[in-house]
Formats: structure tokens, sequence, C-alpha cells
């Protein structure tokens, strides 16, 4: 029998049943109570109709708990704390969940199924097994649609890409991969659109590959754009900066819904097609959390608790980096490194499941027809010298240079975006730059070419066919000075991209710009070496043999400038490791990805994920950084004074009403009285509306009704026909609280490891203030914006404060109606 709200214990307990009450102290004699009265108590459904009288000790949710008048003890009541946990108001949008309940509401599940299956034997010990299976038919189940869909984005999309250029004579619905799987040299059986119209001159047929490669490109963007504006806003960009916020407690709904699943895959596969600076690999993530939160529906288990959901989410986010690049192992330290704000030691068993369903359904659908789970998977033949170390180091820090600059420009022009009259113009936006976009493209070879195609070739290990000028002796200077040019005009594309009203991500084109320096380097290594052999440097090199390998370089390139950019370490060395399948390349790899870490951490350790959450106001604090704030909970908690409390007795339904219907605040700390302010408790807006609502609808009260919102508050009505609303199941009687005067690094960690939306300051049981997690979140923003001016030098400060202007909340609701309490001068800081 549970005698507590949230793991607390009730004041007095109550007897269930006429036998079990207690003997009065006269006489000895039981109190004397008519069977209806200790009992029964009136039920009412969602529309406020009356039903049955239901025993008390068949109870298990009770919709509206109500107080007989007769009652001259309030403690003396039915109530869930005896018969199962009552139905809570849903999290609203836009807010944060309480973790402490919902882990608490998960262990009482787990515990009333375990005392519910004692004693039934085989049949017991199945319902306990198929109880804990459903998470795993859920992993499973997105495990192999993810394959699913992996399969069908890449081949969709290869197909769009070759259709910019022509068609396949034997078959339209082939690509160009495919319809010329057979032939040596020529391929016959592809005809290009100016074949099709039999033009042999070769300026106009340069001009007609042009015009249709325009408009394709502007048509799949327009495609795309209008897609996602007029049917899911939530599946334009990448995604897992809303994901890595989500994981932390926030709620935002139909980011992971059906609508936006349909849109983000479509809508993916027409953006690549056209030819902007995006990928598709970033948003697998964000399409597996959406099977994963549409599977998860299934079960009211998952379904109702929002911590099990988010475990299963951290799961689901491997999968999807399993499909993109396959490398189950990375998907799950990818889940572990970057997305999952809580990561128990069986969510990496679960990761692991997941990932590997996706791998292997991938595996076996063979989408490229070579046995690849991708189709720049490599494998080198030739080893590294210990010389070349110096080189690889030397990539580590260009490409964190130029990581950290394609951050601050994306950034930029994403908030450039929100304070610009641009944000009213997102469809034109996309066709201008989709224009712009293939005007230049077109004049480039390894701009033209789509970025999973030119990440392969720039990977590939130069075996005698030329591939686009990268293996041949001829021009390599100027083979060279195109590939650095197309590194620069690739950061520049993708920061404009980036941000747009498309599906896509920002993970293949980091690769391919890195790719392109690194291979642009190892280039002018060879040329060194095929030159200055004799030279001391080189004294390790075989005769005769090739020394240098322009792959490699690549390979160690594009992993630089993915972790410059999205801070990952160990997830970018493992996901290199399972593209080469080679363990002798782990090293130079290692080495460039921490230089290029640190180079770009010397900037900000925000990568391109936090300073998306940073610039739209989302309250997520990172588990990674370390927070130095100098002050007290004092000069941080909003004074009580300046609050908006109920009290536990003198309350009506009329007032409450009132105050849900002009008070912008979430929650409302309960208060014996308003001169004393003992705090007794803390109750939402969400379930307080609820229970009103409840109560309105119903016959038995009035604007009248008194409301009680504490245990041992004696409360009269005034009239013998009205009952009593009570508030008390929902009412947070032992809430986090903290003494005044603590240091604010204390309170910061407090929110970071419980996950807590508020915290309250107390002082010998008085309510001095409250702190939320926005407050804190506000205040380590202003920090990281101060100490990144005064550490940087100008110039390098002036980047750094690029995507600072951000607002401080997504929503105006959300900051409680009030304005601001810190400035940059605030002695908090």
């Amino acid at each position: 029998m549970r005698r507590g709200y949230r793991g607390g214990t009730s004041a007095t307990p109550v007897p269930t049943h006429p036998a079990d009450a207690p003997a009065s102290d006269a006489g000895g004699s039981s109190v004397q109570q008519s069977e209806a009265e200790s009992e029964f108590i009136p039920q009412f459904d969602d529309h406020g109709d009356e039903n049955s009288f239901v025993p008390l000790r068949r109870i298990r949710s009770s919709q509206e708990v109500l107080i007989p008048n007769h009652e001259a003890d309030m403690d003396v009541i039915t109530g869930w704390l005896y018969n199962g946990p009552l139905q809570r108001a849903k999290y609203e949008d836009f807010s944060t969940i309480d973790w402490i309940y919902d882990g608490t509401k998960a262990r009482h599940y787990k515990s009333d199924l375990r005392a519910q299956t004692r004693g039934m034997g085989r049949w017991g010990r199945l319902s306990l097994l198929a109880d804990s299976s459903k998470s795993w038919v859920v992993l499973l189940a997105v495990g192999v649609t993810m394959g699913l869909i992996a399969s069908c984005i890449s081949v969709s999309s290869q197909w769009l890409i070759d259709v910019k250029s022509g068609y396949c004579r034997t078959g339209f619905y082939l690509n160009r991969r495919f319809c010329c799987w057979n032939a040596d040299d020529v391929c016959l059986d592809w005809v290009t659109w100016s074949e099709l119209l039999h033009v042999h001159w070769r300026w106009l047929d340069w001009l007609i590959q042009c015009m249709v490669f325009i408009f394709d490109a502007i048509l799949f963007a327009g495609i795309s754009t209008f897609l996602v504006t007029e049917y899911a806003p939530y599946a334009a960009g990448q995604g897992i900066a809303e994901i890595k916020t989500i994981m932390s407690g926030f709620m935002m709904r139909k980011f992971l819904g059906l609508r936006t699943l349909c849109i983000k895959c479509v809508g993916v596969v027409l953006s690549v097609a056209s030819g902007l600076s995006l990928g598709k690999e970033g948003t697998m993530v964000h399409i597996a959390c959406c099977c994963g939160n549409i599977y998860s529906r299934v079960f009211g288990k998952i379904k109702h608790n929002e911590v099990k959901r988010r475990e299963l989410l951290s799961a689901a986010s491997a999968a999807g980096i399993s499909v993109a690049f396959g490398a189950p192992i990375a998907g799950v330290l990818f889940s572990l490194e970057q997305v999952s704000y809580y990561f128990p030691a069986k969510t990496m068993w679960r990761s692991l499941f997941c990932a590997t369903a996706a791998a292997v359904t991938l595996k076996l659908l063979n989408p490229f027809r070579n046995g690849k789970l991708v189709p720049f998977q490599v494998t080198y033949d030739r080893t590294w010298d210990l010389f070349e170390l110096w080189f690889f180091v030397t990539i580590g820090l260009v490409c964190g240079v130029v990581g950290m600059l394609q951050n601050r420009l994306t950034l930029y022009l994403m908030e450039y975006r929100q304070r610009s009259v641009l944000k009213n113009f997102a469809r034109g936006e996309v066709v201008v730059v989709a224009l712009g976009t293939a005007l230049i493209s077109y004049l480039s070879v390894y701009l033209r070419a789509d970025m999973v195609t030119l990440v392969s070739n720039l990977f590939t290990e130069c075996t005698g066919q030329e591939t686009d000028g990268l293996c041949g002796h001829k021009d390599r200077a100027g083979n060279v000075a195109s590939l650095l040019v197309t590194s620069v005009l690739r950061v520049l594309l993708t920061s404009v991209a980036c941000g747009l009203a498309v599906p896509a991500g920002m993970f293949t084109p980091s690769m391919a710009t890195g790719a392109s320096i690194g291979r642009a380097f190892g280039m002018v290594v060879q040329t060194m070496h095929e030159n200055h052999a004799s030279w001391r440097l080189f004294a390790a090199c075989r005769p005769d043999v090739p020394c240098i390998t322009p792959g490699v370089y690549a390979l160690v390139g594009a992993a630089s400038m993915l972790a410059s950019t999205t801070r990952m370490t160990v997830t970018v060395v493992v996901i290199m490791f399972e593209l080469t399948d080679a363990l002798i390349y782990v090293l130079p790899i290692m080495l460039a990805v921490t230089v290029s870490k640190s180079v770009a951490d010397a900037f900000g350790k925000d990568g391109y994920f936090e300073g998306i959450i940073h610039l739209n106001g989302y309250p997520f604090l990172s588990m990674d950084q370390e927070y130095v704030l100098h002050g007290s909970s004092d000069e941080l908690m909003v004074r009580a004074s300046e609050m908006t409390v109920v009290t536990a007795t003198g309350e009506t339904l009329q007032s409450i009403s009132e105050l849900l219907r002009e008070s912008p605040f979430s929650g409302f700390p309960v208060v014996r009285s308003r001169e004393s302010m003992q705090l007794l408790g803390y109750i939402s807006k969400s379930d307080m509306a609820m229970v009103a609502k409840r109560a309105r609808i119903s016959s038995l009260h009035t604007d009248a009704s008194p409301c009680c919102f504490a245990h041992g508050s004696n409360v009269e009505p005034p009239s013998t026909q009205l009952q009593v609303v009570d508030f008390r199941p929902w009412v947070d009687s032992t809430p986090i609280t903290i003494s005044h005067g603590t240091n604010i690094n204390l309170v910061a960690e407090t929110f970071r490891q419980l996950g807590v939306r508020y915290l309250l300051i107390v002082h010998h049981g008085a309510l001095l203030g409250i702190i939320t997690k926005k407050d804190i979140v506000r205040v380590v923003r202003m920090q990281s914006r101060n100490y990144a001016r005064a550490a940087l030098p100008p110039l390098l400060a002036w980047f750094s404060s690029l995507p600072s202007r951000q607002t401080d909340s997504p929503l105006p609701q959300q900051q409680h109606g009030r304005p601001p309490i810190l400035s940059s001068e605030s002695p908090v800081l």
C-alpha cells in the first residue's frame, strides 16, 4: 500500500475499508461510519457525467477528487496515494518534462507488474518477459524501417541527380550507374538531353545541358521547400540540434510526428538532387527518431512515460548514423557522445541492437549492388610513414580553422534570416539560392558532381584509372588550385544553404570540404616526393614504390573538418575506420581529429549543433561543458514579491479560473498564507487547469466552491450544496528546495544533473523566490559570451560574437510574462 506522492509519504494513513478503521480513544469502540461514506466516492468521466459509485480499493486512476461536505478532517479522503497515480495533464508544447516524476512512475509500474505476477508461476514470468520485450520490438522495427528508408532515399536521390544530365534508354527508372553496369568505356544506353535533341554543336550541347541542369535544380528545390513550408515546417534542416534539446527534457510536439517523417524523407531526396550544398546523412538521425517516436506509441508503457520514450529515442538515433555511413559502432558512439542527455548502461546495448538491425537490413537490400553499405567505402593497400604525421597535423590545423569559420558564417547567416525580411520569403530564398548554386556549380567539375560521388573519388586510391584529374600527372598544379577553390566555394555555399527551408544536413558537405583540402595537400606532398625523392624528409620511402597516397590525406581532411564543425571526436574516428576497414589509419585520423578539435575549441566550445541551440534559445544545458559562475541564488532568483502564489485555503474555483486565465506562469508555489509565505508545495499550471476544468463541468460545483491545496487544512464549504475541489493529489508536497545564498554553480549542477524544471529558495520554510531552468541557461550564455570577448583578440572575438544576438526563448510566453532580470552587467557574472 503506497502512502506517498512521488516517493513521499502522506501525513496520516487513510483506512480503505471499515474494518481497517482505527479505534477511538473513548471506550475503544470503532468509529461508526456508514458503508457509503467510508467505501465509496462519486467518479466522473471526461464529460462530467456522474457514474455509479466505485469501491475505493478498486480505483486505479481518479479524474476528479471531491471532498464530501460532511468531512471535518481533510486528510480522510480517498486518493491515488493508495491505489496508483492519478492521470496528470499532458506536458504542454515547449515545456520541460519532470524527470523525477516520470522516473518514479516507471519504477512504480515495474513494481506493480511484479506484484501482480507474483504467484502466477510460468504465466507470470511470461508476462514479465512480454513486458520487457516491448522496447526491443520497437527498436527492431526502427532498425528494419531505417534500412528500408535509407535504401529508398539513396536510390531515389541518385536517380534524380542523374536525370539532370540524361536518361537510360533501356529503362527510364535506372540511374546512370545501373544503366551502364556492363559497359566498359563508352555507355551507349545512357542518352544525354542534347543527344535526344540530336544536337551536334559543342557550345549548344553545353548550353542545353546547363539549362536542364539549372531548371531541374530550381524545380527540385522549389518542390522541397513547398512541402516543408506548407505541410511540415519541422522537417527543415538537419534536426539534430532539436533532438539534443528534446533528449534533455524539452517538449516539441509534432517534431517527431508522422507528417514530419514523410515530408523529411521526400524533401531530403529533392533537396539533395537539386544540387544544394547539403547532404542526406545528417537527416537520417531525425528520421530514425521519428520512427522511434511513432512506434513507441503502440505500447502505453512507453507512450505515457517521457523518460522511457527518450531512452528509446537515444537508441534509435544510433540507427540513423548506422545507415548513413554504414557504421553501426559509430552510431552507438554518436548517440552517447552527441545526442543523449540521459544515457544509462542499458541504452548502450539497445543502441547497438538497433544500429545492427539497421545495418543488417541495409546489407541485405544491397541498394548499390556492390556489397557496400555506402558508396564512399574505400580500401587502401598502402601504409603510411612516420614523417607524414607532420602533414596530417597540418591538415588538422587548417581544417580546424576552416571548420570554425564555416560554423560562424553559417550561424551568422541564420541569425540574419531571423531578424531580416528574408524570413517572410523562405520559398523565394530557396529558389534563388538553388539558381545561384547551379550556375556556380556547373562551371566546376568538382562542384557539379554530387557530393557522395565527389567524396568517393577523393578517397579513392590511384590505380592507373583517371578520375577527374585527381590521378593524372599533367596539370597537377591546376587540379590542386581547382580543389582549393572548390573548398572555398563549398564553405560559402554550405553556409548559405544551411538554414534554408529544406530538409538536409551538413555532414557530407563538411566531409567534401575537408576531403578537397586534404587531397590537394596530398597531391602537393606527392609532387614534392616525385621531384625531390632524395630529400632527407623522404628517406623512409622505398624506391620505385608509391610512397604518398593522396586518398589517405583526403580521408584525414574529411575527418578533421567533420570534427571541427561538430566537435565530435571518437565518433568521427570510428566512422572513418568503418569506412576504410583498415586499423592502420586510425592513428593518423586520431591525431588530426585531436588537433582539429583543439584548434576549433580555442575559438569557442560550441559546435554547429550547440550554436543552433543557442541561436533558437532552446533551454539546453550541456553535460560536456564546465560552468564557472560567480554569485549566489539570491542574485538570480525571482523574488517572492514578484511571483504569483496560491494559498492552501481561501481560494475559490472562480479565483483559480481567473488566475489561470491571466497568469503567464507555468506553475505556482503553494503557501500557507501570503503573510507567512510558508511553503507547502508546488502545482503546475497544466494540472491545475485540468482539475479546474473538470470541476466546472461538474454539477456539484459553482464559482463559489472552495479549493484545497494542502493536507491538514480545514475548508468549510459556504453551503451544504457545494463540494470542496481538492487539488492536493496534484500538488507536489516535496518540491526540491535550496537555501538562500547557495552558490550558483551548485544551482547549475542541480539543474543539469537532476533535470529539474525549477528550484524553490527557502529560509526556515519560508518561500523567498524561484529559479527556473531558463534563468540558468541565460546566465550560462552570458558567461560564454563575455568570456569569448575577453579572451580572444578583437578579430577573433568578432567571429565569436556573430551568433550571439539570439532570443532567450523560442516562445514569448515561456518567459513568464516578465522582463529579463539579468543583463551583461549583472553581478551574477
